[in-house]
């Protein structure tokens, strides 16, 4: 039976050339890039030549990132350690903004900030429109962060992080704005300190890498306090002996990602053109949640009628593997089309 693997956006296959990486450096290269002798400094420039690869790939300095275990460290790291370190030196007004639509590494680290005192701001985007009227007034509010993700993980819905940080930058400048990039790096055009975000957080096995690796983009002398006290291998910030084995593949699926990004964009396009159509065609009654400028790689869809787990089943008898959205007990036809429960999507 032929396999249709359309599940990418949950993770991806891994490239060829960094399953070769990783057996490479687990055979030959497996010291520990702490260690002053030979196979100590060999295992380190392979550790900075990996960083360096995904610096370039970000448009950032190498000294900006920081490996961490996946997407959930980053975005908690960024989060907590942003925050943690203003209250610590008394800055800000204990106040977050964020979405409703945010991945659930970002709501439940908020929610935890919320029961230490924090304030949260909860910005909508029903059908994919963001609530830039609400961002202004949120950031007038003048919060310590703010944190959007690039691209909604279910929706693919694209937020505008460009308006985000101009809004910032006229009424709150000294608010740091944080972006959970992971469906974003290495599919669509993503550079950081352009848009004027000074956090990022990146994962590597949804574009071809290992999964247990990931990495934050943290601007130069921003000041962050560490969610994992130890070595402090990764510059004070991150502690714990660095994965290098799979670091090696994140910096291979990030170079074999970018050489191919724009033609894979295109060909994204296309796809998800023929599919929307196709399910148009055949499914009169058809919902597609997703809009037509956000993500190309990611798409949505609800059949009026048709139960969630009878439908994955089916598909995957016949090889076609797909996603559900989240479980929720009001997911019914009755649902109306682009509203979503509070606190996730």
């Amino acid at each position: 039976m032929t396999e249709v693997y359309l599940d990418n956006a949950a993770t991806t296959q891994p490239y060829p050339s960094v399953v070769a990486a990783i057996v490479e450096t687990l055979e030959h290269n497996w010291g520990n890039p702490s260690s002053q002798h030979h196979r100590g400094r060999q295992a380190k420039a392979l550790l900075e030549d990996s960083r360096q690869a995904v610096a370039e790939a970000l448009g950032v300095e190498p000294c900006e990132i920081y490996f961490t275990s996946g997407g959930t460290e980053s975005n908690n790291l960024a989060l907590q350690g942003a925050v943690w370190a203003a209250g610590a030196q008394g800055n800000g007004s204990r106040k977050l903004v964020t979405s409703t639509l945010e991945h659930a590494s970002v709501t439940k680290t908020v929610r935890n900030l919320k029961r230490q005192g924090w304030k949260i701001t909860y910005l909508e985007a029903f059908g994919g429109d963001f609530d830039e009227e609400g961002c202004r007034t949120a950031c007038e509010a003048q919060p310590v962060l703010i944190t959007i993700m690039a691209v909604q993980n279910e929706l693919g819905y694209r937020f505008p992080l460009e308006q985000i940080a101009a809004l910032r930058n006229r009424y709150s400048p000294q608010t740091l704005l944080h972006t959970d990039a992971i469906q974003a790096f290495g599919k669509l055009a993503f550079r950081p300190r352009e848009l004027g975000f000074e956090l990022a957080s990146l994962s590597a096995h949804k574009i071809g890498g290992p999964k247990g690796v990931g990495a934050l983009y943290a601007q130069k002398g921003l000041r962050l306090y560490t969610t994992a006290h130890g070595g402090g291998q990764e510059r004070q910030l991150r502690s714990g002996t660095e994965a290098l084995p799979l670091i090696a593949g994140f910096a291979e699926a990030v170079r074999v990602s970018f050489s191919q990004r724009e033609a894979a964009e295109l060909r994204a396009r296309g796809l998800y053109k023929l599919l929307a159509e196709g399910l148009r065609r055949k499914f009169p009654q058809v919902i597609i949640n997703s809009r037509e400028d956000g993500s190309p790689f990611i798409i949505s869809f609800s059949l009026p009628g048709a139960d969630n787990k009878t439908l994955l089943a089916q598909l995957s008898a016949r090889g076609i593997f797909v996603s559900t959205a989240s479980a929720c007990e009001s997911n019914q036809a009755t649902i109306t089309a682009g509203t979503w429960r509070e606190k996730h999507p």
